[in-house]
């Protein structure tokens, strides 16, 4: 039953997410508008809610055993990391808050070696912003230090 529920959650957050994008807008004369995006991410997760509601009814487990200690810990990681990064996005900007971000969850969550954390923040921070701050034209939010 709380499969179920939670399913139907799903499919509404996606729901929702298009509604409240649609009304940013999805296209214009310039190409994709700031609703683009969330109206993509909207779709595929209320795909995903409704393949997990169908699935779920072949695959039920009747009583879902729920996180503990070190699992649980890495889960509230990512949200408190989460939660920083969006708090910090105003003051410090796209770039160093995602770069601080990446950094912290890898060494604590995935608990990578410094080397690695470091080549996989710059090169992810990097690619992100390309793609979305060059190539789609996007205004990402800029830092004191003007990036």
């Amino acid at each position: 039953m709380f499969e179920r529920i939670l399913n139907v959650l799903w499919c509404l957050l996606g729901l929702a997410t298009m509604v409240n994008s649609w009304s940013l807008g999805l296209t214009g004369s310039f190409g994709p508008e700031s609703g683009f995006f969330p109206f993509i991410c909207g779709a595929l997760i209320t795909v995903c809610g409704l393949g997990l509601m169908f699935k779920a009814s072949s695959t039920s487990v009747p009583n879902p055993d729920w996180p503990r200690a070190a699992a649980l810990g890495r889960i509230c990681g990512v949200v408190a990391g989460l939660i920083a990064m969006a708090a910090s996005l105003p003051y410090l900007g796209f770039a160093v808050a995602s770069a601080l971000t990446t950094f912290v969850l890898l060494q604590t969550v995935e608990r990578s070696r410094l080397v690695e954390s470091l080549i996989i923040t710059v090169v992810s921070v990097a690619v992100v912003m390309l793609v979305f701050g060059r190539l789609l034209g996007m205004n990402l939010p800029r830092g004191p230090w003007g990036w």
